[in-house]
């Protein structure tokens, strides 16, 4: 049995390294690219904003990701590895919080830039939005900063709420209510994940149904390229929104795990796994709606 863990590990290992190497390599295309695009117009569209910052946060993410896999491949020190999985659950939570509002916004932008709806709402959004990237990106970086902090309070909390266990089987009725209290704890780590997604799930439909309705338009017409077109990036978004349901959905599952007290390696591994997966593919979906539609 232990040899089969430590295989499984070995594997995720190598997983997370592939992973790695092609985040880099998309993280880099896209900053060269940006680069060449800042030296020629001096300035930066808010697409180029927004992937830009999740390229760097992507970047630190798997260096973090890696270095973790690393310690935990080769040091066995408790009290150490307990350090150092405090350090990497808040850099995961605060580098993956912020990564998921970039991809949250870029999917808003999309959908105002390329959705067409009379609404006046709408029409209103479609005007100021852009503008206001810069801004909705600085108050991303702050809100998950303060998100990590609390999250961090909360786990030192939830570490006491665990020593009321045991009086579960006692049927203390004052012990079974700080339980029931102690399990409100866990909307503090899923918060930061149902907001952004909610707004991602609102967009991405609003996308959809928008270059859905447009292409049935075109569908009679003579326009068989601009049809197709349209097409491809309705197959492009609806992967992006699988993979982001997903990702979502692991992310959720992985605390609820955590805080029923299924912790190993793992769940560690899938999660890994799946974030890294969905982060990666993010940019290539997004760069080749941005080629199909421009």
């Amino acid at each position: 049995m232990q040899t089969m863990a430590t295989l499984f590990e070995l594997f995720g290992f190598v997983l997370l390294v592939i992973e790695t190497l092609t985040g880099m390599v998309g993280n880099g295309f896209i900053a060269i690219v940006n680069c060449i695009d800042w030296h020629r117009s001096r300035k930066l569209s808010p697409v180029d904003m927004i992937l830009s910052l999740l390229g760097l946060f992507r970047f630190a993410f798997h260096a973090v990701t890696v270095q973790v896999a690393i310690f935990n491949l080769v040091f066995v020190d408790p009290v150490l590895m307990l350090k150092i999985n405090i350090a990497y659950d808040s850099s995961w939570l605060f580098l993956n919080t912020a990564s998921l509002w970039f991809a949250t916004w870029l999917s808003v932008l999309y959908c105002v830039k390329i959705a067409n709806f009379s609404h006046p709402l709408f029409l209103q959004m479609k005007r100021r939005f852009p503008g206001l990237v810069p801004w909705l990106l600085l108050g991303t970086v702050g809100f998950s900063a303060i998100t990590t902090t609390v999250a961090l309070t909360g786990n030192n909390i939830f570490s006491k709420c665990n020593l009321f266990e045991s009086h579960l089987n006692n049927n203390n009725d004052s012990a079974i209510n700080t339980s029931n209290s102690c399990e409100f704890l866990i909307l503090i780590y899923i918060f930061p994940y149902l907001f952004p997604f909610t707004m991602f799930l609102f967009s991405s439909i609003l996308l959809l149904t928008s270059l859905w309705r447009h292409k049935n338009l075109l569908q009679n017409s003579a326009r068989d390229v601009s049809t197709q077109v349209h097409l491809n990036a309705i197959k492009a978004l609806a992967s992006f929104s699988i993979l982001y349901v997903t990702n979502a959905f692991v992310e959720i599952l992985s605390i609820v795990l955590f805080w029923k007290g299924i912790n190993d390696n793992g769940v560690h591994l899938i999660k890994a796994v799946s974030c890294g997966i969905f982060f990666n593919f993010i940019q290539l979906l997004y760069l080749l709606v941005r080629l199909l539609t421009k």
